[in-house]
């Protein structure tokens, strides 16, 4: 599932994935570790957030990104939490915000 959200989100980073799938963060991190050393997905650091997501490079990518899409419309409990994740970043100005 962590894969299906990956492909779903197009790009996210370990503790989110965590919260929307209800998994423990050491257990997601262990998996995207993995999934990089076999080159199925990329990460790249902004700050000290790492974000993740398929790797457009991978021998098989399209089939993979296929194959995903079709295992998440057949989830839709799992579509449904990633359609409402907010996905833009809050307005500038924005009372709470530095």
């Amino acid at each position: 599932m962590v894969l299906v959200a990956v492909r779903v989100l197009a790009e996210t980073y370990p503790s989110e994935l965590s919260a929307l799938l209800g998994l423990r963060l050491f257990a997601v991190q262990r998996l995207l570790e993995s999934f990089e050393r076999d080159g199925v997905i990329v990460s790249r650091s902004v700050g000290r957030t790492r974000l993740v997501a398929l790797n457009p490079r991978f021998f098989a990518s399209k089939e993979l990104s296929a194959l995903l899409w079709a295992m998440a419309k057949q989830d839709a409990e799992l579509v449904s939490k990633l359609a409402l994740k907010r996905r833009r970043p809050r307005r500038p100005g924005k009372p709470g915000l530095p």
